[in-house]
């Protein structure tokens, strides 16, 4: 669990609880009178199967628990069970001190893995931990064109962790969770997938100059934010969440234009606070520049809501305003906080759950972005000694 305290202010959190509690535990069977030494927990998806796969319209890809028997040897032995245990690395979360605006900056350049995959002519694939930089693959445009134009939603159904090698990478995916890799102008496949969601967090990569300057990620304009196709995937009094930059410009673009061009009504202004492990802010609160808090605009599906409480015997209660969500931040830029646990209140029990512009993955949720995958590279787990 993440929340560490609920208090009528609102949620202390423990992100990187939340993340080793996902159980990333993978099982392998290994003996050496095995005919056959079948790794269970990887699937490999090469440039070769991604070109083959239509454009749109397939099935999602889904990825069972293996279901076969360990087979015996002459001697009535059998294979053994290896299990491997990976967890987030703790000193992604080392913020002891406040003011740490030059220090993060160092460390998230240091850290900031896997450049955009869908846009430019060639891009570097590189993850980066602590002070050492490793260079992993340089993907041509037609490599990328067949992640952008030829991804389908993929599904771990199972209640085990899972491997997978994408493009020469390998990423671990929670228990029950599933992710489309593509950008904006790709989103058919999600709606293709026959689903709509009771909760849709989304975190913009809002128009900034620092970020433009860097170069880090391409971002969107307020215009192509508020054509994204969210009242298609929203389902009847769904809750929508948006994350904002502390400009006024934006947040109130959201409040006055973007949420009522999709029918939600603005319900309640939430706010992640940033703070040290010994509980400061990690800067000023009068800071000019940068603030210790960011804000969440959470509102209603309007048009679709009277139908969902006629078809509905379980009333949600209502979203409180002015919640503060506290925690310690990742030193990895725009790695968020999970919000599964402080939401699932106001969401019908069983509601389906997306995140759009994710970079992580949630078990039980569905995941959306051109960097869904960023922060599940190994590379930003350990693996622990391995278990029988």
């Amino acid at each position: 669990m993440s929340v560490v305290h609920h208090l009528p202010p609102g949620w202390l959190l423990d992100h990187l609880s939340f993340i080793n509690k996902v159980n990333y535990q993978l099982h392998r069977h290994q003996e050496p009178s095995c005919s056959k030494k079948k790794p269970t927990s990887s699937v490999y998806l090469d440039s070769r199967q991604m070109e083959a796969m239509s454009p749109f319209g397939a099935p999602a890809v889904g990825f069972a628990p293996d279901s076969t028997p360990v087979p015996g040897n002459e001697d009535g032995g059998g294979c053994e069970m290896i299990t491997q245990k990976y967890v987030f690395r703790p000193e992604l979360f080392n913020v002891t001190k406040p003011h740490i605006t030059s220090a993060v900056h160092k460390e998230c350049q240091q850290s900031n893995s896997h450049e955009n995959l869908v846009s430019g002519n060639k891009q570097e694939v590189s993850v980066s931990i602590g002070k050492k930089r490793k260079r992993c693959l340089v993907f041509n445009q037609g490599e990328l064109d067949a992640i952008e134009y030829h991804t389908k939603v993929i599904e771990n159904g199972s209640s085990f962790s899972k491997m997978i090698t994408l493009m020469g990478q390998k990423y671990l995916l929670p228990p029950r969770s599933s992710f489309l890799l593509s950008d904006i102008s790709c989103m058919q496949p999600l709606l293709n997938c026959g689903k709509t969601f009771d909760v849709i967090v989304i975190d913009p990569p809002w128009e900034n100059k620092s970020v433009k300057r860097s170069n880090r990620y391409s971002c969107l304009s307020p215009q192509q934010i508020k054509q994204m196709p969210v009242p298609k995937l929203a389902a009847a009094d769904c809750l929508i969440v948006t994350w904002v930059t502390n400009r006024q410009k934006h947040l109130c673009f959201v409040k006055e234009e973007l949420y009522p061009s999709w029918s939600v009504e603005v319900v309640a202004e939430w706010y992640w606070v940033k703070i040290t492990h010994s509980g400061e802010f990690v800067f000023p609160l009068d800071s000019p520049h940068k603030k210790p808090y960011e804000c969440l605009v959470l509102g209603r599906v309007r048009e679709k809501a009277a139908l969902a409480f006629r078809n509905t015997d379980t009333e949600v209660p209502p979203v409180p305003d002015q919640k503060l969500i506290v925690s310690v931040p990742c030193i990895l830029h725009s790695h968020k906080p999970p919000l599964a646990e402080v939401l699932k209140d106001y969401i019908k029990p069983g509601g389906q759950c997306l995140e759009l512009f994710a970079r992580n993955l949630q078990p039980g949720w569905m995941s959306w972005g051109n960097e869904v995958l960023k922060f599940q590279h190994v590379d930003y787990f350990i693996a622990l000694e391995s278990g029988r």
